[in-house]
């Protein structure tokens, strides 16, 4: 009961989210008939909502590994910079390494690579907390722009190409399309749930997250379960950037902010109650939001918009939630 309590809780907040979002908008250029025109034409049309799953890879696979880092309480914002590791290491693989691998072999390959690099980046922050206390809010996210400006070093250095800082494109036949970005994300949710109702860490996790010194009495390693799940979370978060350049991207070329699909993620981690499951749901909405926001600029709404609609969404979820459970 208290489940389905939680459930309806949360639905009442997602439409109360819908309806706030849309009023806020339709104080906007684009007017009410604007906002709603283009939420029905981004939920019926099918080709917004295949765009909308090429989008869902890195808010998927970064928000599925942060559930298992917040059931923990390791509370990274690092997935940002990890996400877009994932694409500059998954870029550097097939356009710079020289190896001109086979794309059944590339594919696999850029995934990997790019989740591991993540994953070593994603442990800086888990060190950092379990060996100097460091908040690790606070390193992840100073991580985040070391990343961002190493982009933007190589887009504007050593991997320009002509006249304008970009990078060379993904070549065609390493492309994958919306379906394999789902499989993909499918598989990473699947995984992640495994690992968290069928595995010891998935108890170590459950447990010191809910009571550390329990856990500590009862002879639970805490250093083990924080890097376990800092490098879980972060791996998730490199494949979601290498299926960001293998879908989507194609290139780099320098940012002033980054692309802010890691960023997301925290959202859809909060909104989804850390279920690796409802997440990538979640993702899903977050990436159909994504769409809409860009469908709307042409009718003079900022790309802010998107922002406001994600977090009115979370607040409203998470408001709602909290007056069902009581």
């Amino acid at each position: 009961m208290a489940r389905l309590g939680g459930l309806a809780g949360a639905l009442l907040g997602l439409v109360a989210g819908y309806l706030a979002a849309i009023a806020l908008a339709s104080i906007s250029p684009a007017g009410l008939r604007g906002v709603l025109g283009a939420l029905v034409w981004v939920y019926t049309n099918p080709t917004p909502l295949l765009f909308s799953l090429t989008l869902l890879g890195p808010i998927a696979c970064s928000s599925i590994g942060l559930t298992l880092a917040y059931r923990a309480r390791f509370i990274t914002v690092g997935a940002e910079g990890q996400v877009l590791l994932g694409a500059i290491v998954t870029l550097g693989l097939l356009e710079y390494s020289g190896l001109n691998l086979d794309y059944r072999l590339a594919i696999p390959a850029s995934m990997i690579l790019a989740g591991v690099s993540a994953a070593l980046l994603g442990l800086i922050p888990a060190l950092l907390r379990i060996y100097l206390n460091a908040n690790e809010i606070l390193t992840s996210l100073m991580l985040n722009y070391v990343i961002l400006y190493t982009a933007n070093y190589l887009a504007s250095g050593p991997w320009r190409v002509g006249a304008f800082a970009i990078t060379r494109s993904i070549s065609e036949e390493y492309r994958v399309g919306p379906m394999l970005v789902l499989v993909a994300s499918t598989i990473t949710a699947i995984a992640c749930w495994l690992i968290l109702a069928r595995t010891k860490l998935g108890l170590m996790i459950e447990v010191y997250g809910r009571a550390p010194r329990a856990a500590e009495t009862y002879g639970l390693n805490p250093k083990a379960t924080l890097v376990a799940t800092a490098l879980i979370s972060a791996f998730t978060a490199g494949i979601g950037g290498s299926l960001m350049m293998l879908s989507f991207q194609h290139s780099l070329s320098p940012m002033s902010i980054s692309p802010g699909y890691g960023y997301m993620g925290v959202l859809v981690a909060w909104l989804s109650g850390n279920n690796p499951i409802l997440a990538l749901l979640a993702s899903w909405l977050f990436s159909t939001i994504v769409v809409l926001g860009r469908s709307l600029q042409a009718s003079g709404l900022p790309i802010g918009y998107v922002l406001a609609i994600q977090s009115v969404i979370v607040l409203s979820v998470l408001a709602s939630r909290r007056l069902s459970s009581r």
